[in-house]
């Protein structure tokens, strides 16, 4: 049975974020976080915010958003154990950039931003590269969610996020799967609103690629369904 130490330190080393750095470093971060807890829909960060600490989820999960002042919401993305949020403030020094609320309850490993700055004292250049990589990563995922955003059919942008949810859902071995999703939560994360994710979700089933069943979705060919997101 791991202790304390061995748990914060398979985290790091399994996270995007710490995991290609020298094992010194993580060993020297590992004193460095502190726990702390929120219940199920507890407000983590807000944007906005000064980026004082970064987080590392031990268990449960967040939800990682955006909102406009006519109150619409875009989620950017559910993180789970393992994953690293909060750290952008720290890289660049300014504020969040994003709201993060507790999916259910969860419990965090702490960094605040005093000890990271501490930390990157002992970077070397293996560090800075890894961390430079990582920023790509987040470059990335942002151009790709604009993209879609901005060019796709939104049945398409709803289908990649079913597709984005079956790693988790699904057993690896069968062809069909379900996912367990509220049209809300669904919409928000193509960032549609209700009444378009009612009409994309209408036209996947008109094609037979999903069927819906109360705050689920089944997929019956996992095959089809890839297949017409890969040829949008």
């Amino acid at each position: 049975m791991m202790n304390d130490t061995d748990n914060k330190k398979a985290l790091l080393k399994n996270s995007r974020l710490f995991g290609h750095f020298d094992a010194s470093i993580i060993d020297a971060a590992i004193p460095m976080l502190t726990s702390c807890n929120f219940e199920a829909g507890q407000l983590v960060c807000l944007k906005g915010d000064e980026s004082d600490s970064l987080y590392l989820i031990v268990s449960g999960e967040v939800e990682v958003s955006v909102s406009s002042h006519d109150g619409k919401i875009i989620l950017l993305g559910t993180l789970s154990r393992g994953d690293v949020f909060g750290e952008v403030g720290l890289i660049d020094g300014d504020v969040r950039t994003a709201n993060v609320v507790a999916v259910s309850d969860v419990e965090l490993y702490r960094i605040t931003s005093a000890s990271f700055k501490e930390l990157t004292l002992r970077f070397g250049v293996g560090e800075w590269m890894a961390l430079s990589s990582y920023i790509c990563f987040l470059f990335r995922r942002v151009t790709n969610s604009l993209e879609e955003a901005l060019f796709l059919d939104a049945s398409i942008r709803v289908a990649r996020k079913i597709m984005s949810l079956q790693e988790k859902e699904r057993d690896q071995s069968q062809n069909n799967f379900q996912v367990s999703i509220s049209q809300e939560h669904l919409g928000r994360m193509a960032g549609l609103s209700r009444e378009a994710t009612n009409k994309a979700l209408s036209r996947l089933e008109d094609m037979g690629l999903i069927s819906r069943e109360y705050k689920k979705i089944v997929v019956p060919d996992i095959e089809r369904l890839a297949a017409a997101v890969k040829t949008a």
